[in-house]
């Protein structure tokens, strides 16, 4: 059985970037971690910290679009450490690019990580929170869970989808102690666009942006033809309809992306929402929710405070308009 004063966490997309943060600042202050992955390769650098600095965090192999994987770790824990108190859903990545260039085969790939595997993890891990009568869920969503922007509209999909759930989930499981907690960053410097998937017309746009602003970055992003099909004669499509769109909006990103906050940022964010709720239980608070960033609290704000036709004119004119 665990430890009562020691709480046990499983955090998804935990190779790099904000799950990567969360595990260590999780472990060095005392919560049981396992750092859960589907590529065990970016494992050693997460194994060679813990064992330094001898904090109790563990990695083991987990992919969030199989459920039998997910079934079998949360098994594991749960017979050597008696419960799962805390479950951070991370894993995902960015589908970007203009809606009409996208391939329906990697649309599903988007929501199938970023919006069905939290799913899956989440009906795992109730049973359990649900008879221990206690737990925490922290779904990282994004600014981009509750505003909209051109050429993201599938990965702002998946995100408001996760926004909807982990609001209307709050309702269901309040009545076993369960609190609920929405992460909400907006631009972080991480990894996070090494993994993005962009169509092969615009593969041009985007390898031009990313090499101005750093020469190493342009191979980093990756077209969505040569990961979802395995013909290499199939022919490059014309060039997008919308790159003037496409592109005002990734210069934007990548400058943001470039001078972003670091993920710690994000993880002390997600350590203090699982104080939080503990703090708030006897107020029968059980939902949370936190905008990370300048930049998503200035989002936030103006969607607070603008009518529709506002808000859309403001958004177009922080992403449309000429990077400086």
């Amino acid at each position: 059985m665990a430890l009562k004063d020691q709480k046990v966490a499983v955090v998804t997309g935990s190779s790099s970037g904000i799950g990567l943060e969360t595990c260590l600042l999780f472990a060095r202050n005392g919560i049981r971690t396992y750092a859960t992955m589907r590529n065990l390769s970016k494992a050693d650098s997460v194994k060679k910290i813990a064992e330094k600095e001898e904090i109790p965090l563990k990695v083991i192999h987990m992919n969030v679009n199989k459920g039998d994987s997910i079934a079998e770790v949360f098994e594991k824990i749960c017979d050597e450490d008696g419960s799962i108190d805390i479950l951070v859903n991370n894993a995902g990545f960015g589908l970007f690019g203009a809606l009409e260039d996208l391939l329906m085969e990697d649309i599903k790939k988007q929501f199938e990580t970023n919006f069905f595997g939290a799913i899956r993890t989440i009906q795992q891990v109730l049973p359990i929170m649900r008879n221990q009568r206690c737990g925490i869920i922290v779904n990282i969503s994004s600014l981009s869970g509750y505003i909209g922007f051109p050429a993201q509209s599938v990965y702002v999909s998946t995100k408001f989808a996760l926004e909807g759930l982990s609001e209307s989930l709050a309702y269901e499981v309040e009545q076993y102690g369960i609190k609920v907690v929405l992460i909400e960053p907006g631009v972080v410097n991480t990894k996070f666009v090494e993994n993005i998937l962009i169509p092969d017309n615009t593969q041009s746009i985007s390898s031009t942006l990313l090499t101005s602003l750093s020469p190493s970055a342009s191979s980093t992003v990756t077209s969505t033809t040569s990961t979802t099909n395995s013909d290499k004669t199939i022919p490059q499509r014309e060039i997008t309809k919308y790159a003037e769109v496409v592109e005002s909006f990734l210069s934007h990103y990548y400058r943001a992306m470039k001078n972003a906050p670091d993920p710690k940022q994000v993880a002390r964010v997600v350590l203090e929402s699982i104080e939080t709720p503990a703090v708030s239980s006897s107020e029968g608070v059980n939902f949370f929710r936190y905008p990370v960033g300048a930049d998503a609290k200035l989002y936030a704000e103006a969607k607070k405070k603008m009518n529709d036709s506002e808000l859309h004119s403001f958004v177009a004119k922080k992403t449309l308009k000429p990077a400086i």
